[in-house]
């Protein structure tokens, strides 16, 4: 079991003056494995207001932590049916992918928290933008992972279908970065353990592990609105064996936070972060 963390967890550390490469130095000798690099929280890797990703820079990631997978993650409107992979922030996302791969396929993913649920109607027009995603990320021997936020699960998940029906043979181009806290927040009120179970292992690219607690995500995984245990059973059921990656809030104490929460969750049989991995590192 693979188990990393999105580097937003790093939010106030990086705030704080930390730099990325020291955090991604203190994770590797912690265990970790993966590292989703979520642009907003990748300090001297991004410039601007609007937080461009630099892929010269990125580039030196895989040789300074030839053991870490790395991965990107743009916020882009991609339910936007008038989106286009000619957007210069996904072309960036782009780059980024192919310079942190290392000898791994480029990986890029993107989240939407900019097109509302009203908006998003037209399932058709949307697969059709998010399969042309997948394409250019084919181009370069990618694959690319959509993550769902607000909107509606049921035509998010209908959207997902038809852009993997469009790419025919190549559908394991297109998959799903699974965040099953996010369904708390879908207006259309899914059961997460019944929509885990429901979905195919190949489908999913990682697993994104929070909780949520009185609205708001919690800085540790412990009981909340959320049930971990009924996921894992349902995640191993259908055989799934990609990355889980923490993505709790941040804070000064993350470290100890994400240890508590390896200890909670244990006692569902997520073996997590094991001492056996700690021979990484830059």
């Amino acid at each position: 079991m693979q188990c990393g963390l999105v580097s937003n967890c790093w939010r106030t550390s990086l705030d704080a003056g930390c730099s990325l490469e020291d955090l991604i130095a203190e994770a590797a000798e912690r265990g970790y494995r993966a590292v989703e690099l979520r642009q907003t929280c990748l300090g001297a890797f991004e410039s601007g207001d609007d937080h461009r990703p630099r892929p010269e820079l990125l580039a030196e990631l895989p040789t300074q932590f030839p053991g870490m997978r790395f991965n990107i993650a743009v916020c882009v409107p991609f339910l936007d049916k008038a989106y286009s992979a000619v957007d210069a922030m996904f072309e960036l996302g782009r780059l980024s992918a192919i310079a942190v791969a290392g000898e791994a396929p480029p990986h890029l993913r993107l989240v939407d928290l900019q097109t509302s649920d009203e908006q998003f109607k037209q399932i058709r027009a949307t697969a059709n933008v998010v399969c042309e995603l997948a394409q250019s990320m084919q181009q370069v021997d990618g694959y690319l992972s959509v993550e769902h936020s607000m909107q509606s699960w049921r035509s998010f998940y209908a959207a997902f279908n038809a852009a993997r029906e469009l790419l025919r043979g190549d559908q394991q181009r297109l998959r799903l970065c699974y965040d099953p806290c996010n369904l708390l927040m879908s207006p259309d009120d899914p059961d997460p353990t019944e929509v885990t179970r429901g979905l195919s292992a190949d489908e999913l690219s990682m697993v994104h592990i929070k909780q949520r607690s009185g609205g708001r995500i919690l800085k540790d995984v412990r009981d909340g609105n959320l049930n971990w245990a009924a996921q894992f059973d349902a995640l191993a059921e259908i055989g799934f064996r990609e990355p889980f990656l923490y993505e709790v809030a941040a804070s000064d104490e993350l470290w100890d936070r994400l240890d508590r929460s390896q200890e909670y969750l244990q006692a569902f049989g997520f073996t997590g972060v094991s001492e056996s991995q700690h021979s990484l590192g830059s």
